[in-house]
């Protein structure tokens, strides 16, 4: 029990940088944009948070930084995807690989550092000990001593809900991705709710990469988001854009990775172990795309 326990502990904090960079996603998917550079955003967050808490030692000013340069990617990815009207999946692509870039680069030139930036000066954010939750059994242990990004991915998924369901705006959102010629027919601004969404996605993004680079390590490598956009976006489309469905997604895999550093200690070959998150996603999106297929209707017969 206790080492069940301490799996689902684990996988809420490795599922969180994957849920907060999906519940990002969710408000492109739903506005008609293909996000592709959620792994960048996610990346240049973790950067600018690292090298902001190593400079000032302030929690607070990291993640508005972060929150700040990720947003720039995203009007960057805004600006050649909805402006250009430019493919998107080349265009997500090129950011992620511009960030790749940038981070390696400042690395290097700014801090004469190669693949990983360590410093006892980088402050990072501890978990939360909350007292009454040590007298619920199970689920006590479980949610107990987590960082407050784990908290946060569950109050942001209610925010998701209210937004996307309950206000004006998300009711413009999702018309924009359904029939985007529909929306401009009744004066939706199609062009700012694309816009809108991509920036709130890098909002998203940037909390992701605090949470792994501030919280998970204190400490940045490169390349450390390690596909995590790519994971979010499995979770989106497992989820079939919806938050909740979405969310939960973003957990199973997180349960993956943390089932994974479980297994690391054990006699087993680490390339087997480090595949399993991957096995798993694939595994899920085989059965989803299957399930999908199985279950299409057009104009009354199913999809052959």
């Amino acid at each position: 029990m206790d080492t069940l326990i301490n799996i689902l502990h684990g996988t809420l904090r490795m599922a969180t940088p994957i849920v907060l960079v999906a519940l990002g996603g969710v408000f492109t998917h739903r506005a008609g944009v293909l996000n592709i550079a959620l792994e960048g955003m996610m990346l240049m967050g973790a950067f600018a948070g690292v090298i902001t808490s190593y400079l000032t030692g302030n929690i607070g000013l990291s993640i508005i930084i972060a929150i700040a340069i990720s947003v720039i990617f995203a009007l960057i990815m805004s600006f050649f995807a909805i402006t250009l009207k430019g493919n998107h999946i080349v265009t997500g692509l090129a950011i992620n690989i511009l960030a790749l870039g940038i981070t390696s680069f400042i690395l290097q030139v700014a801090f004469n550092r190669r693949g990983v930036f360590s410093d006892p000066a980088i402050v990072g954010i501890k978990p939360i000990n909350i007292p009454f939750l040590e007298s619920i059994p199970i689920i006590g242990p479980i949610l107990n001593n987590q960082t407050p990004m784990v908290y946060a991915s569950f109050i942001l998924l209610i925010l998701v809900i209210v937004v996307l369901y309950k206000t004006k705006y998300g009711v413009y959102l999702r018309t924009v991705g359904e029939n985007i010629e529909a929306a401009k027919s009744v004066g939706i601004k199609t062009t700012l709710i694309q816009y809108s969404a991509v920036i709130l996605s890098g909002v998203f993004c940037a909390l992701a990469g605090v949470s792994l680079a501030l919280e998970n390590l204190t400490m940045f490598v490169e390349n450390m988001t390690n596909g995590r956009g790519f994971i979010a976006l499995a979770a989106i489309f497992c989820g079939r854009g919806t938050p909740i469905g979405t969310f939960i997604f973003a957990e199973l895999f997180g349960l993956a990775d943390a089932v994974q550093m479980r297994l690391q200690g054990l006699n087993i070959p680490g390339a087997f172990v480090q595949m399993i998150p991957f096995l798993f996603i694939i595994v899920v999106l085989t059965v989803v795309g299957v399930y999908k297929k199985k279950n299409r209707v057009y104009r009354g017969h199913k999809d052959e």
